[in-house]
């Protein structure tokens, strides 16, 4: 058949009204193959000076306008970036809705696509019907670097399939103290193990066949402020700076692509206007070569007005700045009319005035395109793709050339909840038991208290929206849920029942679970030490033992850090510490508490007073049932000692000796001679 002709090329959108603009040049011809280098270059001498700043900035999806100031049709700059933030919807609505952010940066004049970001820091748990892994804290007990690995390769698949590029994580702090409300986004309070599990997660991330930009965070020292405050001061000696600053040189040397800065100060400097931080440690100690991005509106925390404190974070190695949004309405909600506008104007007039050089700029936008060549993003380069490695996940490796509609399937897959089950069990720690454990499955059991039917609870903060949901709401399985199940493959799933009160006399065992509300940045800091359980926690724990006080009670604290169970320590028989374990958190514990799977986990902090970094309980194997006795069987004489004591009359004769075989015949004489 004669090809059909393109079709016709839709319409630019309507400028909004106000002065015109003059007519902009044509973009450059894109050779089909050209180094990256030479690729990043020819982009950045076809710039103005408002693009490049442009390229600088990150806006929040959600802001109307968003589209207009990507293609071009409003003002006479470009964007760099978005990203999405707070409750998200379908995997399939959010990919469509990035497909359409991308479209729009294509029909600007250079083309250049967009790094779309998102705080998928677990799992890509802000978007529905997804797979929700325990929080970092849980990863730490588990100490298992493959895991990590594994992990973040099936988050790189899920936030892939949504058409997302880039992940806000890992996060590499270590938290020194249990006020913090991220403590549950740190490994470990130890910088190494923190540098292990980091690494691990770098790779997952970039190296997968789906890979995308992972982003240690927050530099630096972010989780040995004062008194745990979040964006608070870390007052440091030299030496306990490098120790915090040790995860970030494991996540240069695993290629980390990009570095987010943290809200806040070591010894009263802000990390947002350090240059020593950002620039001489980070850039030329560490030769990373990837972006530095600005904390949400962190860059505005700095002193001064708001065109010093964009000169200021930039001048300190900043290369692309977050700006926040509001979700009410008002101009700062409006892209075309709040932040972008503001961080463009001010920015130009700094470069101006020379407040920032332009040398500068061209540093911050060589690296954010740097960035995007190596994630394929500028497609005319050759060699710009992400390294890949053999994946670790044998499913992963059809994925690999693979659009984000074909890798819907894959999202939440059965491999990917059995993974995040497996994680939630490595990740518990067994901190007391006095031979309760293992349960029968027809054994009747009450699971009670507030975090035994809740899903929510066991997702956390960063799941479903920012601070997360006590509701149990999603995709996975709770605790009662959990126990039903393997009760039920046992055929008793009616010898398990649930009360939240914990005010029923069912059940001969109570599984007491304990929780924390939801909370993230800011919200769960805490002022008092060690972080006090709920008070309707301890009124569920009365109950329990007034109504049946010799029913043994198994605690499982699902919490993002270590909490104070004084009280429930002295009730409970056993206690399992499973800290955030995700959406199959349910199925895990109650795999642990039935025997189908053994404790693996160690605390990768310490618990208060009781139990130090590293303590795990083991359940030992039950010992093997005794032998039956047996009558004794008489002594066994040796055969030798038996022929002495026979009488050598009645000994039998030896045995003749063999006759010598006979000789072989004689050959017979020859022939005689012929006369």
């Amino acid at each position: 058949q004669p090809p059909q002709p393109p079709p016709p090329p839709q319409p630019p959108p309507t400028p909004p009204p106000g002065p015109a603009l003059p007519p902009r040049p044509p973009p450059p011809p894109r050779p089909p193959s050209m180094p990256l280098v030479e690729k990043v270059e020819g982009l950045l001498g076809q710039m103005t000076l408002r693009e490049k700043i442009g390229q600088m900035l990150q806006l929040v999806e959600y802001m109307s306008g968003v589209e207009a100031v990507a293609d071009g049709s409003w003002g006479d700059s470009s964007l760099g970036s978005v990203l999405y933030s707070g409750g998200l919807p379908s995997v399939g609505s959010l990919r469509e809705r990035s497909a359409r952010l991308q479209r729009a940066a294509r029909r600007h004049r250079l083309g250049i696509p967009l790094l779309i970001g998102v705080d998928a820091v677990h799992g890509h748990a802000q978007a529905r019907g997804t797979t929700v892994f325990p929080h970092n804290i849980g990863l730490g007990c588990a100490r298992n670097e493959s895991l990590a690995r594994q992990l973040a390769e099936a988050t790189s698949l899920e936030v892939a399939a949504c058409g997302i590029n880039w992940v806000f994580g890992p996060c590499v702090a270590a938290a020194q103290d249990d006020r913090w409300g991220r403590t549950y986004e740190a490994f470990s309070s130890d910088t190494e193990l923190v540098s292990r599990l980091g690494e691990a997660q770098v790779r997952g991330l970039q190296e997968s066949p789906t890979p995308v930009a992972a982003c240690a965070k927050h530099l630096a020292a972010d989780g040995a402020t004062q008194h745990g405050r979040d964006q608070g001061d870390a007052v440091l000696s030299e030496a306990e700076l490098q120790a915090h600053l040790r995860p970030y040189r494991a996540a240069v040397q695993a290629g980390a692509l990009t570095v987010m800065v943290s809200f806040s100060s070591i010894n009263g400097r802000p990390a947002h206007g350090n240059r020593w931080l950002v620039t001489q440690f980070l850039k030329r100690e560490l030769g990373f070569e990837g972006l530095v991005v600005s904390d949400w509106g962190g860059i505005n925390k700095l002193p001064g007005s708001a065109e010093q404190q964009f000169a200021a974070g930039i001048n300190a190695g900043i290369d692309l700045v977050m700006l926040p949004g509001t979700n009410a309405p008002g101009t700062w909600n409006q892209a075309t009319s709040g932040p972008w506008r503001a961080f463009v104007d001010s920015v130009e007039r700094s470069v101006k005035t020379g407040r920032i050089s332009l040398e500068r700029i061209d540093a911050a936008v060589r690296r954010v395109l740097r960035v995007k060549g190596k994630l394929g993003l500028l497609a005319a380069d050759a060699g710009g793709t992400a390294a890949l490695r053999p994946p670790s996940s044998k499913h992963l490796a059809a994925a690999a050339a693979a659009e984000p509609k074909q890798l819907a399937p894959l999202v939440r897959s059965k491999w990917h909840r059995a993974l995040a089950e497996e994680a939630a069990a490595h990740s518990a720690v067994l901190l007391k038991h006095d031979g309760a454990l293992p349960l029968s499955p027809t054994a009747s059991v009450l699971v009670a208290c507030r975090g035994g039917r809740s899903l929510g609870r066991q997702m956390g903060g960063w799941s479903l929206s920012w601070q997360g949901t006590t509701r149990d709401e999603g995709l996975g399985t709770n605790v009662y849920d959990g126990f039903r199940a393997r009760a039920g493959r046992a055929g008793c799933e009616a010898c398990v029942s649930f009360s939240e009160r914990g005010d029923a006399d069912s059940g001969d065992v109570a599984i007491a679970v304990v929780s924390e509300d939801p909370y993230a940045e800011g919200v769960g800091d805490r002022a008092r030490s060690p972080v006090p359980m709920h008070g309707a926690d301890h009124a569920c724990l009365d109950n329990l033992m007034k109504r049946r006080s010799s029913r043994p009670v198994i605690l499982v604290a699902i919490s993002g850090r270590p909490v104070d169970i004084s009280e429930f320590d002295r009730r409970s028989s056993v206690i399992i510490a499973s800290f955030v374990p995700g959406s199959e958190g349910g199925s895990a514990i109650a795999s642990l508490v039935y025997g189908d799977r053994p404790f693996k986990g160690r605390l990768c902090r310490a618990w208060g007073e009781h139990w130090s970094l590293g303590f795990g309980l083991r359940l030992e194997p039950p010992p093997a049932a005794p032998p039956p006795p047996q009558e004794p069987s008489p002594p066994k004489v040796p055969v030798v000692r038996l022929l002495r004591r026979v009488p050598h009359r009645l000994r039998p004769p030896s045995p003749p000796p063999p006759s010598p075989p006979p000789p072989p015949p004689s050959p017979p004489p020859p022939p005689p001679s012929p006369p």
